[in-house]
This record gives structure tokens, sequence and C-alpha cells, in this order.
């Protein structure tokens, strides 16, 4: 909120600009994640969407991006593992397995381009959207898919 808030302070007067925020997709399918992380989620796309409609006027976008599992070190750390190339091929195919777009994995550059989308003047027209980025993990219900199981 406070981040929307201070950018928009600095955009309004230049008329112009794109405040991302960055959601998951807990906020969308729930039982994913404990309620504290889903609901701090779900915070983040109803302020993006506030946002986006109280700047609109001084040619702000404000989006989110929702992504799936993504195997960084963070995630490594979250599930008692040693950040390592080891590591994370171990946990790939398991991230891998929950979408069911195969033959791709999530990566963190994946979203480093949606961001990149959203903040250029291709996206100059987008505003108060949660971009989901899952291999289409919200969109088709899987029953042997399980988050955090290693």
């Amino acid at each position: 909120m406070h981040g929307i808030k201070h950018a928009g302070c600095v955009m309004i007067p230049k008329r112009k600009g794109s405040i991302i925020s960055t959601a998951s997709i807990s906020a969308i399918v729930g039982g994913l994640t404990p309620y504290s992380y889903t609901a701090s989620k779900h915070a983040i796309i109803g302020l993006s969407k506030n946002g986006a409609a109280e700047l609109e006027k001084y040619v702000i976008g404000v989006n989110c991006i929702s992504p799936a599992l993504v195997v960084t070190d963070m995630r490594l750390n979250y599930v008692g593992m040693a950040p390592s190339a080891e590591a994370k091929a171990k946990v790939e195919p398991t991230a891998q397995g929950v979408a069911p777009l195969k033959e791709a994995s999530l990566q963190a550059e994946d979203i480093a381009q949606a961001a990149l989308y959203l903040a250029s003047e291709d996206s100059k027209y987008v505003s108060g959207h949660n971009m989901v980025i899952d291999g289409g993990v919200t969109v088709v219900r899987d029953e042997n898919a399980v988050f955090g199981k290693y």
C-alpha cells in the first residue's frame, strides 16, 4: 500500500508511470499456502486494483503479477534445502509437474519478462490487471498436484 502510494506521488507530476506488485496464485486458489500468506496476496491484488482506479486519471498503470511455484534460493531455504544446483534440480520436477502446461517450467526470468512488459509502453492500456503466470494451474484442476511436496 505504501509502495503504491509513494511511487504514485513521484509519478503524478510526470503524468505517466507503471507500478507493479507481486502477488501469488495463492490468492486465486485456496488451500495452497497458510492463511496469512493467502490473505496478504489477496490484499496485493485488491490494492493494485484500487491503485489503478485512483491513479488512472494521472495516466499511471498499476498492475500485479501472480506467479506459481518458482524454484529460487528463497524457496529452497523455505523448504529447508541449502540453495545449490543439485537442490534446484531435485525440486524442479515437482514444480514443473504441478502445471498442466508440460515441457516447461516457470523460471524467475519469466516473471521478470512479465514485469518488463507491464513497465513498457507496450502495456500502455493495461491497468488494474493481475497477470497470472502459472502454466494453467489456476485453470485446470489436478488432484495429484500438491504444492510444497518434494
